[in-house]
């Protein structure tokens, strides 16, 4: 009999070794010029510019604004020169790095974008536009517009805005977003479900992104570099810059299923609503919060409610982007016993 279990034994573990190896995860370096950039709608037609495997690693690069033509030494008459020469080439605003398409991503999955570093430029710039234009949170009160440049530290930690007023960068991409589904283009500046232009300031390096995936491979675009913002994005601009680089992971998630994009932090689940309207975009992210708890709290839907409203923070993502944003934090902090949420 020993020499049967020995005999057993040597077979299964040839069996193993002669098994096909699971491709181990990769990294990929994926760069591109101004010229090289997607500009127009969000669509599920845009031919992927890189193939990459569950798991995989991106290093990437984006471009500034506006086709990367915006300059730190522009005046307002510049930027809004070159902003109608590209509308009326059908262009947008947003240059973007991508598509690229995760293998074994399809619909109803969740693709988890963890955000692994961040490097910005070395300045960024940020501007009001007059107010003929009615652009912002205050349409009005600023009739010749305003340009500003940030010159960033030479560790890019911080920009002195004025002397005596020194800002802390804390970059993050304004754009991520995915392919809508199948029939749809969308603009690139309003976020919906396929998450876009969030411009959510939470989405620094250390934190992570869950956005629906609606066609195969998802389709993963990024553009919008901010050095810096406020919740509200008020002026209509953060300090926007171009990324030397940005490191994402991407993994495919069979197990979860979302309506809209939710993010995680090391301290806090984050929770988003979008709608034109800000008491409705409230409305979602407070039913998705009280969804989260029930789901993953194992709460009922009154205790749920309660505790949004003793614990959830809610907060104005920004109000200058079509649809505007609630997204509600979550702190982990009050779960004594923690468990594996979003797993």
């Amino acid at each position: 009999m020993q020499w049967v279990d020995l005999l057993l034994t040597l077979a299964c573990c040839i069996a193993v070794l002669l098994l096909p190896r699971v491709s181990e995860a990769k990294t990929h370096v994926f760069k591109i010029a101004p010229e090289q950039a997607y500009n127009g709608m969000l669509e599920s037609t845009i031919p992927p510019v890189l193939t990459i495997d569950d798991g995989d690693t991106v290093v990437f690069n984006t471009v500034m604004l506006l086709e990367g033509k915006l300059t730190a030494d522009m005046t307002v008459r510049d930027l809004i020169a070159l902003r109608k020469d590209i509308q009326e080439r059908g262009n947008g605003s947003y240059a973007f790095t991508g598509p690229f398409y995760v293998n074994g991503a399809e619909p109803g999955d969740t693709l988890e974008i963890r955000i692994k570093s961040i490097v910005p430029g070395d300045w960024g710039v940020s501007y009001i536009y007059p107010d003929e234009m009615k652009i912002g949170g205050l349409p009005e009160g600023f009739r010749e517009g305003w340009f500003k440049t940030l010159r960033y530290s030479s560790d890019k930690k911080t920009a002195e805005f004025e002397p005596g007023i020194v800002v802390k960068l804390r970059p993050f991409l304004g754009t991520m977003a995915l392919a809508p589904r199948p029939g749809e283009k969308r603009p690139p500046a309003v976020p919906d479900y396929f998450a876009g232009n969030m411009d959510n300031k939470e989405l620094i390096a250390g934190t992570t992104l869950f956005v629906p995936v609606n066609v195969p491979g998802g389709l993963f675009l990024a553009a919008d570099a901010h050095g810096c913002q406020g919740d509200g994005e008020v002026c209509i601009t953060a300090s926007e810059t171009w990324f030397e680089s940005v490191e994402l992971e991407f993994v495919v998630r069979k197990n979860l299923k979302l309506e809209r994009p939710m993010a995680e932090t090391p301290t806090h689940w984050i929770v988003m609503g979008f709608h034109a309207d800000l008491n409705e975009a409230m409305k979602i992210a407070l039913r998705d919060s009280i969804e989260f708890l029930m789901t993953h709290k194992k709460l009922s839907r009154e205790e749920a409610y309660v505790l949004c409203s003793l614990a959830v923070d809610f907060r104005v993502t920004q109000i200058v982007d079509g649809n505007k944003g609630i997204h509600g934090m979550i702190p982990k902090e009050i779960f004594v016993k923690e468990t594996s949420d979003m797993a």
